[in-house]
């Protein structure tokens, strides 16, 4: 298994201190967040049966909700701006027209874990929420399959394509993750493990959320056993740890510029992460309740957040000018606190199954 060549640990827990900037209220358990590109309005999708897009400045939803018929359990906003996919918790994908509001196609089948554009916009790729080995590509001008679905070696967590959309990374629920080339169907990376269970360390955890840098350099992973990790997206050789969760951290995004992730968690802060040093930035914001999705804006300057509470956070990155990072501890003897989902899931063997890749939403509850 890969090494870790800089493991950083907050010697002192650093408690959320920052507050939201500002927060968005009427929706149910919020399970999806993400920008526009025009970085002036944000589309939230909700176990209460809505997408509902924010008008940034006002803090107001910009026209009416788009009403799906079931829970929606992931979102993603096409690179030009015009259309939402949404994937929902009990099957399917739509793909919705942003100015009305009206269905454009509709995939009717299993249900849709998680989703993304491809850098481009051409494509959808789909995690489905059964114990199933694949990643689903689909047209999004004609929302018809774009080839077979990606063969992987582990049931599907969470997806993301690289920068120059010619390769998807998948995070698999045994702890590892693995690189495909689209257009070949072939493994270029992986299947590496990384992500332990921090109370018996035979057990791998859930690889929850994974994301590319924008160079295309690093692939970012996080997981249930408290940690985010760096790799090199190559080699699969880890590069990097970022310690100072206190319980699992369920989500990652990467600012565009390239110089920091932010990351959300069970323990209700969204933390940001410097790429470069892999230190901490300053103090966690509180996100107002667990966090389940985080997105940047487009210039970096914001983070959005959603999780299971009623309200929409916006973190404002610039009250973290001028905060030192944590410096890493010269010595530790203290052992993390056990994580009550990781005993449940992995009560089984570390193989994945069907009920670590269920929807988070089962599994948070």
């Amino acid at each position: 298994m890969p090494t870790s060549s800089n493991h950083i640990e907050s010697s002192a827990v650093r408690r959320a201190s920052r507050r939201p900037t500002k927060v968005f209220k009427g929706q149910k358990w919020v399970n999806s967040v993400a920008y526009f590109p025009d970085g002036q309005r944000i589309a939230s999708g909700s176990n209460d049966k809505t997408i509902v897009i924010w008008n940034v400045e006002s803090g107001r939803q910009d026209g009416q909700p788009i009403r799906h018929d079931s829970s929606v359990g992931c979102i993603a906003v096409s690179p030009d701006g015009r259309r939402i996919a949404s994937g929902m918790q009990e099957g399917g994908l739509v793909i919705w027209d942003v100015l009305t509001r009206e269905v454009v196609h509709e995939l009717k089948g299993g249900g849709v874990h998680r989703l993304v554009f491809s850098p481009d916009g051409r494509w959808i790729a789909t995690a489905p929420t059964a114990d199933e080995r694949m990643i689903c590509l689909w047209d999004a001008d004609t929302g018809r399959p774009g080839r077979e679905p990606l063969e992987c070696d582990g049931s599907v967590f969470c997806v993301a394509f690289s920068p120059d959309g010619s390769r998807i990374a998948a995070g698999f629920g045994g702890g590892s993750f693995q690189v495909i080339d689209i257009s070949t169907g072939e493994s270029v990376v992986g299947p590496v493990k990384g992500h332990k269970n921090v109370v018996d360390s035979t057990m791998y955890c859930p690889v929850s959320s994974i994301v590319y840098s924008p160079d295309g350099r690093l692939l970012v992973t996080a997981s249930w056993d408290k940690s985010i990790r760096a790799w090199d997206s190559k080699t699969g050789v880890q590069v990097g740890t970022q310690m100072g969760h206190e319980d699992s951290v369920l989500c990652v995004s990467a600012a565009a510029d390239g110089r920091r992730i932010a990351s959300g968690g069970w323990d209700g802060t969204v933390r940001v992460w410097d790429l470069e040093t892999q230190l901490q930035v300053g103090d966690p914001f509180d996100a107002h309740g667990r966090v389940l999705s985080v997105a940047f804006s487009p210039d970096a300057r914001y983070i959005v957040s959603g999780g299971n509470h009623d309200t929409v956070c916006l973190l404002d990155t610039d009250s973290l000018a001028g905060q030192s990072s944590p410096s890493p501890p010269t010595a530790s003897n203290q052992k993390p606190a056990p994580l009550r989902r990781q005993r449940q899931a992995h009560a089984k063997p570390h193989n994945d199954t069907s009920s670590i890749n269920s929807s988070l939403l089962d599994l948070l509850t």
